[in-house]
């Protein structure tokens, strides 16, 4: 059995939880795969048991029936995009492949990484984790922005980033908007084609929508 440690809420292992339910999988009704979620918000990622599976104490983590560790959550979806499901979420060909990889690098440094720097820096939970540089915050913001015009300009006319189905390049950078919400940049807000792309995307794949579903008795 393999098992897939993951947060509901954190932009890295929604990763792995979006990357599945594009393709139709619902990641709580997998016979191959047990899924643990751990609170963040009261620091079980800090544990000396979680430790113990990942010493970086990040989310999301999967360990294999052979007992490998993945830690990173890149690996963890190549993994996934490959064993689960018909469809590729990483590319059809080569040729797209290396499409996908350009367009959600750029996703992921220019947007969704510099959100999230931006908040390792000036939000309260961090400070146990990160040596805050206050200075950081409104410049790693700015960098983000600042970014937001080629997305703008590549869904032209267009759904997706590349191609004409989703692929992981949207997955990363729907969580980039998303998380930038955090820090009051409004996804609505940063031109037509983003707006369009973000309500289509949070539609399908919001943090209400990808909760775990409560037993019968706690909805009762």
């Amino acid at each position: 059995m393999k098992t897939l440690y993951v947060s509901r809420t954190a932009p890295n292992p929604r990763k792995a939880l979006i990357l599945l339910a594009s393709k139709g999988i619902d990641i709580d009704d997998m016979d191959d795969l047990d899924v643990v979620d751990i609170d963040i918000a009261s620091n079980e990622h800090m544990t000396e048991a979680f430790t113990k599976i990942n010493p970086m104490q990040t989310v999301p983590v999967m360990i294999l029936d052979d007992g490998t560790v993945l830690n990173d959550s890149q690996a963890i979806c190549e993994y996934l995009d490959r064993v689960f499901g018909e469809r590729s979420v990483m590319g059809n060909d080569v040729v797209q492949r290396a499409q996908v990889c350009a367009m959600r690098r750029t996703a992921e440094f220019e947007v969704l990484y510099n959100f999230m720097l931006a908040f390792q820096h000036s939000h309260p939970s961090k400070a146990q984790r990160v040596d805050q540089v206050p200075e950081f915050s409104p410049k790693s913001i700015e960098r983000a922005i600042k970014a937001l015009p080629y997305f703008e300009a590549a869904l032209e006319g267009h759904e997706y980033l590349v191609g004409d189905q989703l692929s992981f390049a949207d997955i990363v950078l729907y969580l980039g908007l998303d998380f930038g919400k955090v820090l009051k940049v409004n996804p609505n807000k940063q031109g037509e084609n983003l707006a369009r792309f973000y309500k289509n995307m949070n539609e399908r794949f919001s943090i209400h929508n990808m909760a775990k579903a409560k037993p019968a008795a706690d909805n009762e």
